[in-house]
């Protein structure tokens, strides 16, 4: 239990003082720019995501299975690399060849095309940053991983403050000091990691590179569909609503980030962790008592964001009051996305990542016609009401289709709590004087639902031997 919690403390470390960092720049951003030039900002992290979403083209997915198995790291992270390495560079020579467009779809005018050189060279970058961070997660060296994740946003926030004071404050103000602290940052990771990354030929093993491509590939559908599942909400508004309500909405989403603290730190040491348990046989409790843990951490995170909420966006402008209605409802997307990954793990292991393809449209169709129906008549609220609904499904489907691949973790309470949480959210997002005091009757709802937990944790405390968590 000790390791257990040590490992987890270790891997922490970096994405929640990243996280941190990350939230020192929500005020400094919107204290001096406006909430239309903080929704055209919002386009491009919206292309990034939607990039991102093709690029690696599940081979990350992939080397992560292939990490305990294969015996030389060094060739298998250059196996992994070189297929989403080459993909990068075909959009990378693509961006700049349709500059114009790229600038048009992201901005509405052709003035900003630089901007495309720029981010072909991000995506090269984004790839190279990728696969060596998931080197460090896997060889499990906490420490090193949490150094280069605050690195990186200390590297964007330093950026974006020598920007706000030397240039016009404007949208491209964030999107310059998006991209070059995330290149510098790419820049320290390639050199001390060179050795893994620069192309040795004899390295490669084809028979190797096709399995993962088996594996991987199926899943860029389903990563495709997740990311546009986290972006509709943001082009739906856009089109339905104004640069101003988007900017808003923008800054609710880096709010309720605060949330996404306890997700990076749980992510970033459970996807090695679990691999690891699952080589080794490890009995299901531990993975029913870890499925609960989050479950728990989570309720607390949750109701203390939405109790607070008032207090939180006092750090931003007040043009940008009104994202207190939706911040309850967009942390839910944190919360059950990290709930999902302890009952996904039949999935993952099974290698039937094909079954993401189907949780991805079960999610991702509903959150279509829902911002399509609600966003005209409720603005932000709508956008957020459809990407919390389908998070919802995004869990339930995950946790069906990997207990059809023999992954029979107990779901019924953990879905009964998210259903909750879920409520929850819609509640915070009146306003009206009775809402708190409903929110606050949820969450003790909540607390005596899982008071199974709480004989399981003491248990784990007295008898850690009995539990092997390490």
């Amino acid at each position: 239990m000790k390791n257990f919690v040590k490992k987890f403390l270790g891997f922490s470390v970096g994405p929640i003082l990243g996280s941190l960092v990350s939230f020192i720049t929500v005020p400094l951003t919107t204290f001096f720019i406006s909430p239309s030039q903080m929704g055209k900002a919002s386009m491009f992290t919206v292309i990034q995501g939607l990039v991102v979403s093709f690029i690696y083209l599940g081979i990350d997915q992939a080397y992560t299975r292939e990490y305990h198995y294969e015996p030389d790291e060094k060739k298998l992270i250059q196996n992994a690399i070189l297929v989403p390495m080459s993909f990068a560079l075909i959009v990378s020579v693509l961006l700049i060849f349709f500059s114009k467009e790229f600038s048009v779809w992201m901005f509405e005018s052709p003035r900003y095309s630089y901007v495309a050189y720029l981010f072909a060279v991000m995506c090269v970058g984004l790839v190279l940053e990728r696969f060596i961070l998931l080197l460090i997660r896997m060889r499990e060296r906490s420490g090193e991983y949490s150094l280069f994740t605050v690195s990186l946003k200390v590297l964007i926030l330093l950026t974006t403050v020598i920007l706000i004071f030397t240039r016009k404050r404007d949208f491209l103000t964030i999107v310059y000091s998006t991209i070059i602290g995330q290149l510098l940052g790419d820049g320290v990771l390639f050199l001390r990691y060179r050795h893994y990354i620069l192309p040795k030929f004899s390295e490669y093993d084809f028979s190797l590179i096709k399995r993962m491509c088996m594996f991987g590939f199926p899943l860029i559908i389903s990563v495709s569909l997740t990311n546009l599942l986290n972006t509709m909400d943001r082009l739906f508004l856009r089109d339905f609503s104004t640069y101003s309500e988007l900017g808003i909405y923008t800054a609710a989403l880096k709010v309720a980030a605060i949330v996404q603290l306890v997700q990076s730190a749980f992510t970033t040491f459970w996807v090695p962790t679990a691999y690891r348990w699952n080589k080794e046989h490890r009995d299901m409790k531990v993975y029913v008592f870890v499925s609960q843990l989050v479950l728990f951490i989570f309720t607390l995170f949750f109701f203390g964001l939405l109790f607070t909420k008032k207090f939180i966006v006092l750090i931003l402008s007040s043009r940008y009051s009104d994202a207190q209605f939706v911040i309850g409802l967009l942390a839910l997307t944190p919360v059950l996305y990290t709930i999902s990954e302890t009952t996904t793990l039949g999935i993952v292991f099974s290698g039937k990542s094909y079954y993401n393809i189907w949780v991805s449209v079960i999610a991702f169709v509903p959150n279509i016609i829902l911002n399509f129906l609600l966003i005209k008549p409720f603005g932000t609220v709508g956008a957020a009401i459809s990407t919390a609904t389908a998070y919802l499904l995004f869990f339930i489907g995950r946790t069906y289709f990997s207990k059809k691949c023999g992954f029979a973790i107990p779901s019924t309470n953990l879905t009964i709590n998210c259903i909750l949480l879920f409520i929850a959210g819609i509640l915070s997002s009146l306003r009206n004087n009775y809402s708190y005091i409903l929110v606050i009757v949820v969450f003790l709802i909540c607390l005596i639902s899982q008071r199974g937990f709480y004989y399981k944790l003491y248990d784990v405390i007295k008898h850690p031997d009995q539990w092997n968590l390490d």
